[in-house]
Formats: structure tokens, sequence, C-alpha cells
């Protein structure tokens, strides 16, 4: 019988020192500083999202050159993945030139674009697959960063183990460094976009195999100091039983199916913003077993909700007894047959089996709502549309503008009657009322900006502002304060968007000390402090709100630009792909050697470029033949080359484009040579071939 845990019992441990610490300002990276790591130049990186080019009319007159007009259009990140790495909205078009990889994909549309489908409701979304150790973006299955610590923040002593005989593969803390702090950070900043976080959900997937050994989920919304705990729930036998994600033992049974579903929606209710696990069947080497819930989505928003960014860690904590204590805590753990590069057909639910996903909801700081349908109904029930100032105009208002801000000629603002009850509540109100204006059908408003509120009145007749683009900051202040008199909820949230818009800062723009490190503030602390005083008296609590992240996030947009912008050497790690450095015996590749100075022999030098065409990509330049790195082009290498030192005649893609990547060659992996520079014998007369090659070369 499947052993029972409390319910109550959490995988409680303390907090690493790293993630305890408090930060003291918002662009204190707390001991975790970023690392940079330079792209891979690997094939089976793709860029889903690039600019396109559109050719125009061309364009000759007499005794001239042609003329070319060529538009570019270029997706916008609405965020950033570790402080280097773009992030694009789901509904950004795919590059045109990766459509044919898609076919029977419901992600292809009927004009050929490549857009996430409709019923992904996620703007933004990270997923890590530690079977092909890659990373993929917005649910399709082309990988966007390739190397687990590629795609971090930043780590401390952790590596990707595989077991070749379990054929599983996972992240756990480095060999012999049991006493140190094992953790992964990751870092999502979505403040370029001025969208808020609405909800977060995420995969986190984990494996214990002691009592002593365990794992700390942290995260920490950027404009705060610390670092929260995310608990983890254990489910009793009794709870597990209605998860059919859980492989339940012979002696148990699941309860009836439509029982089971409910009951199953309720214990995740109960345990929102929580991790669920459970206790597995002891085997013949481990008694203690505890897995995540396989591919549950853990609610998070509550930790994260209405922020423009948060970082995501976790603390690897190995097991105080017993051996190999390092591989008694496992993240991210998957079988290596559950592949996922390349299914693109299966779309998002091809993901469902990475280790860890990582799905953000977005949100606008200031959502401007549809027009009413009583006000449309309003405005067409009698054909020809209703229009402001007209013949049928049956209520008139007269304003007093003490300033007299349009000249001495006020004259009367004529509109209906139907059209102010459905998109005023103040008019609604009046007209309800028993008041002697609603009787008379004229009304006074006094103290009020003449022309603000005419702008407002034909607001609800056209759906728009007239002259919009010669209004300044000053002009919408003033027409939010009319709108909030006045009770007009769609101009009074589209009024709060533009002024946002207006005060929005650009990091770019602003000259700085060359540092990163400089604490850094709002650029006019008493702007932002009385536009703050205006939107609490319009009664703007969202435009309030939203000046409070501004301030927050204001100087880790400066800071995080600054890091952009200088040079990346500052904050490279190692040049050397993040593989090379995990156990050497799962990587005999790694071995065969090279320029000295680097991770287990090889450095970086003349041949560093060797390292990027080693052999194991999926997708082959063959497969995408333009892809846009100078390193994925194809070249002969010379024979005295890196390639036909230890491999022969034997390169990693194919001389021509249109055959098929070569088979991987069988034998056994050629030891590393002591001198890995000597010169290559020359062959003696008489012994080449006639195709030119070394008799028995490969």
């Amino acid at each position: 019988m499947q052993p029972t845990v409390d319910a109550t019992t959490a995988l409680e441990r303390p907090t690493a020192p790293l993630l305890r610490r408090e930060r003291d300002s918002a662009i204190d990276f707390g001991g975790l500083d970023p690392q940079y790591h330079p792209p891979m130049h690997y094939p089976t990186e793709v860029e889903l999202y690039e600019p396109t080019l559109d050719t125009g009319s061309i364009q000759r007159r007499p005794n001239e050159q042609e003329t070319v007009t060529v538009s570019a259009e270029v997706p916008l990140p609405c965020g950033h993945f570790n402080i280097w790495r773009p992030l694009h909205d789901r509904r950004v078009p795919v590059a045109a030139r990766l459509a044919r990889f898609f076919t029977g994909s419901a992600a292809l549309q009927s004009d050929g674009r490549v857009v996430a489908p409709a019923s992904s409701t996620w703007d933004s979304r990270i997923s890590y697959s530690s079977a092909d150790d890659e990373y993929f973006e917005n649910g399709h299955a082309l990988p966007l960063i390739k190397g687990w610590e590629h795609g971090m923040l930043a780590s401390r002593n952790i590596f990707r183990k595989i077991e070749h005989d379990w054929q599983m593969t996972y992240l756990a803390p480095s060999l012999g460094n049991a006493d140190q702090q094992s953790l992964a950070v990751w870092r999502f900043n979505y403040a370029e976009s001025r969208r808020a976080i609405e909800r977060f959900h995420a995969v986190l997937g984990f494996s214990l195999f002691a009592e002593t050994a365990g794992v700390e989920w942290c995260i920490r919304p950027l404009s705060k100091p610390c670092f929260r705990q995310i608990p983890i729930r254990i489910l009793t036998a009794e709870e597990t039983a209605y998860f059919p994600e859980i492989e339940l033992g012979h002696d148990q049974h699941r309860p009836a199916s439509g029982r089971s579903l409910d009951e199953r929606a309720r214990i995740i209710e109960q345990y929102r913003g929580q991790i669920l696990a459970y206790r597995a069947r002891g085997d013949d080497f481990n008694s203690y077993i505890v897995h995540s819930v396989p591919a549950l989505a853990a609610d998070l928003s509550a930790y994260v909700e209405g922020e423009y960014g948060f970082e995501l860690a976790v603390s690897f904590l190995p097991a105080t007894e017993g051996r190999d204590v390092w591989q008694k805590v496992q993240v991210a753990r998957q079988s290596l047959r559950q592949l996922i590069s390349g299914r693109l057909r299966e779309g998002e639910d091809a993901l469902a089996q990475c280790g860890l996903d990582f799905r953000i909801k977005l949100r606008n700081s200031i959502v401007v709502p549809p027009v009413a349908p009583a006000l449309i109904q309003a405005l067409t029930a009698q054909p020809p549309r209703l229009q402001m100032d007209d013949a049928r105009c049956d209520f008139t208002i007269h304003v007093r503008d003490p300033e007299n801000t349009v000249g001495s000629l006020q004259p009367p603002i004529r509109a209906h009657e139907s059209v102010l009850r459905a998109g005023s509540e103040y008019f609604a109100a009046l007209l309800e009322s028993e008041m002697a204006e609603a009787a008379s059908k004229h009304v006074e408003l006094d103290a009020m900006p003449y022309g603000a509120v005419r702008l407002a009145i034909c607001f609800l007749y056209a759906d728009e502002v007239p002259h919009v683009d010669a209004m300044d900051l000053s002009d919408w202040i003033t027409l939010l304060s009319a709108t909030s008199r006045l009770s007009i909820p769609r101009l009074h949230q589209l009024c709060q968007a533009r002024i946002l818009r207006e005060v929005a800062y650009d990091p770019l723009d602003i000259e700085h000390d060359p540092s990163y490190k400089d604490l850094v503030t709002y650029p006019d602390t008493e702007v932002a402090e009385s536009l703050q005083a205006v939107a609490d008296d319009s009664d703007a609590q969202d435009l309030v709100q939203a000046l409070d992240r501004l301030i927050a996030y204001y100087p880790i947009a400066v800071c995080e630009n600054r890091i952009r912008s200088r040079p990346a050497q500052e904050f490279s790690r190692s040049t050397a792909p993040p593989f090379f450095r995990d156990d050497p015996r799962d990587h005999p590749e790694a071995m065969l050697g090279g320029p000295p100075l680097g991770p287990f022999g090889h450095g970086i030098g003349d041949e560093a470029d060797e390292w990027a065409l080693m052999p194991g990509p999926v997708l082959h330049p063959e497969i995408i033949p333009d892809i846009r790195h100078a390193r994925h082009i194809r070249r002969e290498h010379p024979r005295n080359g890196f390639f036909a030192r230890h491999l022969g005649n034997w390169l990693p893609f194919a001389p021509n484009g249109d055959a098929d990547p070569p088979a991987p060659q069988p034998g056994p992996v050629p030891e590393a040579p002591r001198n890995t520079h000597r010169p290559v014998p020359q062959p003696e007369s008489g012994s080449e071939s006639d195709d030119g090659s070394a008799p028995g070369a490969a």
C-alpha cells in the first residue's frame, strides 16, 4: 500500500543566504550579479521574431538612378528575459521564412502568417526541456536558447545530469559541492511594454529522493527588496487519487470520473499559490520519493499581480546523509525519450512535458472599456445616426467657464437626452431625479472649462477626441478633470492612458554615469507627485497605481539599459557552452582536445569557431539555409584543422546543401592527444589515393 503523508507537512527548509538577503535598492542584485552568455551560434537556435522588409515600387526618373521604396516592420519586444534576451508577445507573427516549418499546425494562418492560436491564454511563455536542453518561446517548438545556463540570469553550483542507464536527465547540485549554495535564478521584466502582469502560472518540476533533501522555490517582484518562499504542498493518498497525471499503485483505485474532476478542481483552488507534490512508492534504491504533480501549473498570480517584472529562484538543498547526496534533489526531471524540439504540428501541446514552464498573462496598466451597448443603441435607434447640435437635439448644456478658456463666445451645447443618459452617469442620475433640470431639459455647469466639456460630449457621439494630435499633457489633465465630474467611464480611462503615455520615460535618452550600479531616481519627482495629486482629485486610481509602478521601475529600467549598453565581456562568466561544464562522463566529445586554457583543455583561440560546429544539432543549415549568423555558414575545413586532426575528413555538415545530414559514425571516441598542436605528418609520395585522401581516411 502506498504510504500516506500528512497534508499539513510541507518541505520547510531555511532560505538560502543569497535569497534571504534584503536588497538595498531596486538596482541591487543581492550578490546574484547577471551573467551574460554569448550566443551559441548553434543551428538549433532560431530567431522567431525578426525584422521583415517589404520592397515597394521602383521609380525611375530621366538621367537618374532607380529609387526603390523599402519598408521595414520591426517586431518590438514586450519585455526582456534575463536582461539581454528580448521577449515578444505571442500575437506578433513569426518570421515569414519559418512558415514552412508550421505546415499542418494551428499556428499557420490562411494568409501565410504564423501566429499563436487564439486558444492560447498567455501573452508570453518560456518553456525549458531538459531532454533537449533548450528553451522555447510562446509555445513554438523551435528552440530559442540552447543550453540550460544560457537561459538563466544567474546560477551557482548546478549542472545538467544525464542518466544513460535510466534514460533520465535533470538539473542537480554540482558534484562535491554539497556544502555550498546551489541555486538558479530567472528574471522577467515587461516594463518596456507598460503592461502589468495579470496572471502568472508556472510548472516547477522537481523530485526528492531523501527525507533530508529539499528544494526551495522563491519569487520576488522587481520592485520589492526580498524573495518570498513559495509553499510546497504534499497531497495525501486520498487527494492523489483525484489527479489522473499521477500514476497510482496496484492497490489504489480512482473515484468516478465526474466526481474526480470536480474534486481535483476544488483541491487546486484550495491550494492556490502553492506547488503541489505527492509521495510516490519507494523502490529498491530509495524508500522516500516525492515528485511534483506532472505538468500541473501552479497559480502564482498573487505574488506578482500588478507588477511589471519578477525574479524566480530555486535553491537546491542536498541530502545531509547517505551516498550521492547531491543526486537526491532534482529539478526539471524528464525522460530522454520526451524530446520537444521540432514537434511543431502538435502546437503548444508539445510543450506539456517540459520540466519548467513559465506562463504570463499581461494587461494594460489602464484598461479602456468598450463602448456601452446602450450608447450604441441610443445613437442608431432612429436613422440617420444622431449628431451633436443637430435639429433633433432635446437637451441643452450651458457652461460657465470662469477662465474663459475658449474666448468670449461660449455657445450652448445641444445634445440628445438618450445619448447623455446612456453615456454619462452624471446625466443619467440627473435625468432620473425630480430636479428642475430634468423637467426643463436644461442644465448649467459652473466652474468647468468649456472646451473640455464640449470635447467630452463630442466623444459620446464620435467615440474619439477631436484634434487629438494637437493636445498636450495639460490638455489631457483638463479633460480628465471634466470627465471625472461628468462620469463618462470610457473617456475617463482613455484620458488616464494618454496621460501615462505622455509622461512615460525613455531610459535610453537619459544621460547617466557609465556605472550601472549607481542609484537612480525618477528624473522629475515633482512632476510625478503633482500628477498623482491630480489623479487622486479626479478619482483616477488606475493612473495613481500606474504612476507608482512607473516611479518604482524607473531605476530598474535605467539599470538594465545601462547593462545592455555596456561591453558584454564585463558580465561574461565563460565563453564555453554550459554542457561542457557538466559531468564530463556524459559528454565524451568534450575530451577531444583543442586550444588550451579552457574547460577540459578547450579555450578560446584560432579554432574557437569549431566548438560552435560540434555534432548534435536537430535543425541543420540544410533545413534552415538562411539563418543570419556567420558561424552557421558551412565551409570546408583545411586538412590540418581541428576536425582533420581528430575526426579525419568527416564534417559535421554535409558539403552539399541538398543532401541529408551525415549519420553518426560508429566506433570508439578518439582519445585526446597529448600535444594538440603537433604538425600533421605529410604523406609520402605515392601513398595518396586517387581522390587525394590518405589511405584509410574516413
